[in-house]
């Protein structure tokens, strides 16, 4: 298999950007702060927003959230709950969550958070739970796997030299990328934060939070825990950042090593529309845990969970359910053991509950899969007999692009390990349209930037619990080109046809066939040849091909 996908076009020297990160650490390192970091969530019922934001310290002010409808008069007032965050070494920072109540549906709100003590935010403008009117769709985003630097899913500013790309970076044009995306409804970020949330003190996490504050306090942003929030501090770090979840977790409360119990946010349920969101933490299997909340007390809650929702699902038809690593994949060996390890209890529980979609993060690339059951599929989305995998954890991190090593199995619609995001219009019961959003810099032109890759649409007349008796039977030996496709992010050097149209695979195989073998291995003589002179960085990855723990870009001595 010819591993270019290795390939990631830096254009400077190694030195240099390790030189810059280390800047970057440094910059970070002690800096004081006062009320920033500020992010919103879906509250717990239809008339609540709940509103998260850090200060360095609380000097005995009252933690504060106001609003109104209108922008001067923000009549209204709550308080916010505070906690003393103790782990990092060397520094003590505080979180604060207030709910806004009483407010309602299809309204916008202004509001702003802080206290007499260390001042106030900027005013914010959030609409609560819109109503869509018939034909326009309810508009959700959903990515994983996004970093402090390399979060290239946030802008185009956003770059791997810089833990930095706040409002300020992406000012120059938020016309694509996840600021552009100012009609959505909900955000949805499948795990893996900041990479990590702990580092360097908590400040890599404290940029994360600057970072996405410029469409998270605008736009409820909603979560679930990945492999990058399992050590001890970066566990703490997550569930003291977002207590601000709507969390129905049993047991209710979560205690990290920062001292008494938190909300549970790893894992918990909400409605937006007519769409049933289950959160849950793939980490249960891999050893989280704080004696309380294990594998068994989420299958039990989520049981309960999914059968509720059943009996809901004239109002609300549609169910996701998300976690952070695969049940279903093909890129590396984590599609294998770990995948499997998760799969043998869960998949019964999906397919069971009728449960529509299921979306990770974890891979560093987008896969969608067919309607699939056992390692069975239909190569069809209408009236699927069988949940539907997404992994989409592409939005960007220093562990840059993940390789697909094995050939594109039948179950799998579409992949790509360039960079992106995923839309999710919901437009009625019976109707999503499913896009994916190209949002690589490295090698694909600037115009690609915003590119859909992956355009569908999912049909289900018949929601409900699926039946064994009709559930896929057949393994499909292939699929054609235009119902299946895949697209690597190393596609645009090769020069060999329109990869915009044509997967990867088939673009090799039309050359190789029209122009023959000695042609072919011109081409990647060339290729290597345009490596060396532009100076390309090699990405570093595992034998395996995964990138998991791949901090730092490492030379290829044989380019190989």
């Amino acid at each position: 298999i010819l591993k270019l996908q290795f390939l990631y076009f830096i254009g400077d020297t190694h030195k240099k950007r390790m030189k810059l990160l280390f800047v970057a650490l440094l910059s970070l390192a002690g800096s004081a702060f006062g009320t920033e970091q500020v992010r919103i969530a879906l509250g717990k019922t239809t008339d609540a927003l709940s509103v998260e934001w850090h200060t360095e310290n609380t000097q005995g002010g009252t933690p504060t959230v106001r609003w109104g409808t209108q922008n001067g008069s923000l009549i209204h007032s709550a308080t916010g709950d505070s906690r003393k965050f103790t782990v990092d070494a060397g520094r003590v920072w505080y979180s604060h969550v207030a709910v806004m109540s009483g407010l309602s549906v299809n309204t916008e709100y202004y509001y702003q958070v802080g206290d007499s003590s260390t001042g106030f935010s900027q005013v914010f403008k959030v609409m609560n739970r819109r109503t869509r009117p018939a034909g326009q769709p309810y508009r959700h985003i959903l990515m994983g796997d996004m970093g402090s630097s390399c979060a290239f899913t946030l802008c185009t500013a956003c770059t791997q030299h810089s833990y930095t790309c706040d409002k300020t970076t992406c000012a120059k044009n938020t016309s694509v990328g996840l600021v552009s995306e100012t009609d959505a409804d909900m955000i949805l970020q499948v795990g893996d934060f900041a990479y990590n949330l702990g580092t360097n003190n908590g400040t890599v996490g404290d940029q994360f939070f600057k970072n996405i504050e410029q469409i998270a306090a605008w736009t409820p942003y909603m979560v679930s825990h990945g492999n990058h929030e399992d050590d001890a501090t970066d566990l703490a770090h997550y569930i003291e950042s977002w207590r601000n979840m709507p969390t129905n977790s049993v047991p209710a409360t979560f205690k990290s090593a920062n001292g008494e119990g938190a909300p549970n946010s790893l894992y918990f349920s909400w409605d937006h529309g007519l769409v049933h969101y289950v959160a849950m933490s793939t980490e249960l299997w891999f050893g989280v845990t704080d004696g309380n909340t294990t594998v068994a007390s989420l299958l039990a809650w989520l049981k309960v969970d999914l059968e509720k929702a059943n009996k809901n699902r004239e109002a609300v038809p549609w169910i996701v359910v998300h976690g952070h690593r695969s049940i279903y994949c093909s890129c590396d060996g984590d599609c294998h053991a770990d995948a499997r390890k998760v799969r043998k209890e869960m998949e019964p529980i999906l397919f069971d509950y009728g449960v529509d979609f299921f979306i990770n993060g974890h891979e560093h690339n987008y896969e969608r899969m067919w309607p699939t059951y056992k390692d069975k599929s239909d190569q069809s989305n209408v009236n699927p007999r069988a949940p539907i995998y997404v992994v989409t954890g592409a939005a960007g991190s220093q562990e840059m692009h993940e390789p697909f090593i094995f050939p594109q199995p039948s179950w799998s619609a579409f992949r790509s390990n360039s960079f992106s995001y995923s839309r999710m219009f919901v437009y009625n019961a019976t109707h999503i349209h499913w896009q994916q959003v190209q949002t690589d810099p490295t090698m694909f032109p600037a115009a690609d930037y915003g590119r859909v890759i992956d355009d569908t649409w999912i049909v289900q007349s018949h929601h409900g619990p699926f039946n064994l008796s009709t559930a896929p039977k057949e393994t499909p030996t292939s699929c054609p080109e235009g119902l299946c496709g895949e697209q690597d992010h190393w596609l645009p050097l090769l020069n060999i046809g329109d990869y915009t149209k044509t997967s990867g695979v088939n673009l090799i195989a039309e050359y190789r066939r029209v122009h023959g073998e000695a042609a072919w291995r011109d081409k990647l003589a060339r290729l290597l040849a345009l490596v060396n002179e532009k100076a390309v960085e090699w990405e570093y990855v595992r034998g395996d091909g995964n990138s998991d723990s791949a901090w730092a870009f490492k030379w290829k001595n044989n380019h190989a």
